[in-house]
């Protein structure tokens, strides 16, 4: 875990789209642990965002796929792929989900059905099975996911046929595949279409190396409606 944060808990502070009051009243510091999961909820130092990571505490060698929603939306897988130099041995897929139409991401433990069930702030429930802290599935959504750990597969995880706008950050070694400004991300709606857009377009870089997330629902329906209108949001 202290890779994962050292490498993108600060490269992720996205703003949040409700107030502060709100968030403060459903985010703050938890680490909980059933069979091979530790969820961690994380408020940032700043008030304006709300992380759960979700780790496989049983891992070995540190080889591991970890998974963190953020409030604004965003799911980003990291793996990490064993030892040595972050550059080669750690790797993140980014992806973000629209609308968003809750505060922050919340979590609840089915000690029947052995699942641990992410709600997303768009309203889609994300469930981890107990044995082995891997996502199993996800509503309005079909995942895709390969049991490899490798540098081959992106990250590992496919997100398929969701229903809403999905924006595809795409994989990256060593660092957060956003955090290129001139690099492009995909974005795909309900009925399959696509639009590409280059990061500067959607994140704000800061002189701090935070990537910020620039627009509100409205205003990102704003500018597809002008660079994409072959979507629907």
């Amino acid at each position: 875990m202290k890779l994962l944060g050292t490498i993108f808990f600060v490269s992720t502070l996205w703003t949040l789209h409700a107030s502060a009051q709100e968030q403060a009243a459903v985010c703050q510091d938890a680490v909980e642990r059933r069979g091979s999961i530790q969820m961690q909820m994380i408020p940032s130092a700043d008030g304006n965002n709300c992380f759960i990571s979700v780790h496989n505490r049983k891992a070995q060698g540190l080889l591991y796929r970890d998974y963190l929603f953020t409030a604004d939306g965003e799911l980003m897988i990291f793996n990490s792929f064993g030892p040595g130099d972050e550059s080669q041995t750690t790797g993140a897929r980014e992806f973000f989900m629209f609308p968003r139409v809750q505060a922050t991401p919340t979590y609840e433990w089915n000690d029947e059905t052995r699942r641990l069930i992410i709600t997303t702030v768009n309203g889609n429930k994300a469930y981890f099975d107990y044995e082995d802290a891997e996502l199993v599935g996800m509503s309005g959504a079909t995942i895709r996911r390969a049991t490899d750990i490798h540098p081959s597969n992106r990250g590992g995880i496919e997100i398929l046929n969701y229903q809403g706008l999905l924006l595809d950050g795409g994989f990256k070694m060593g660092s957060a595949p956003t955090g290129n400004s001139r690099a492009y991300s995909t974005f795909t709606d309900r009925n399959g279409k696509t639009c590409r857009l280059q990061n500067y377009e959607l994140f704000k870089y800061t002189s701090d190396g935070d990537v910020i997330f620039k627009h509100s629902d409205r205003g990102l329906q704003s500018l597809l409606k002008s660079r994409c209108p072959q979507l629907t949001f």
